[in-house]
């Protein structure tokens, strides 16, 4: 596995700065969330794109950031910062930043009733089976035996 690809599966914003507050690398989240390609950030300043960025602060002091509220134009978000240490060095900084618009929509699904949450678990369960065994008739056999159901339940759950 590639921490690239490990990066990139998140759904949060990853920002990687080098010690003079150059940006290495961010994933398309963080991408996304400051409208600018890698390609084109790249060896810049992360200030440049973020004026009021706290990672050169970070990489100054060594004292990471953690969970602070920011608001950069018209966006709300969760941001912390922590420097990158290499062989007694501060090296760069990394920053995790979700948009307050995640963090609500993690919220709501955290309000769910029991109920709700146990529907959907099965139904994650049994997708998850179905790609395993296949979608025919013996896949359906398959995954309900696995999942210690009966293929009627299996129907049942795969409609709620």
């Amino acid at each position: 596995m590639q921490v690239h690809s490990v990066l990139e599966s998140l759904q949060q914003g990853i920002l990687i700065c080098d010690q003079h507050s150059r940006i290495v690398f961010f994933n398309q989240v963080y991408g996304d969330f400051i409208g600018i390609s890698l390609e084109t950030a790249k060896g810049h300043r992360i200030t440049e794109y973020r004026k009021s960025a706290i990672a050169p602060e970070v990489i100054e002091s060594g004292v990471p950031v953690e969970g602070m509220v920011r608001r950069e134009g018209a966006q709300e978000y969760f941001a912390s910062v922590y420097p990158i240490w290499e062989e007694n060095h501060i090296r760069g900084s990394i920053s995790i930043v979700t948009s307050l618009v995640q963090f609500e929509l993690r919220e709501t699904k955290a309000r769910m009733t029991l109920e709700e949450r146990v529907r959907r678990f099965e139904r994650q369960e049994i997708q998850n089976m179905l790609l395993l065994y296949g979608n025919d008739m013996e896949g359906k056999r398959k995954a309900a035996r696995e999942l210690g159901i009966s293929l009627a339940t299996l129907y049942n759950k795969m409609k709620e």
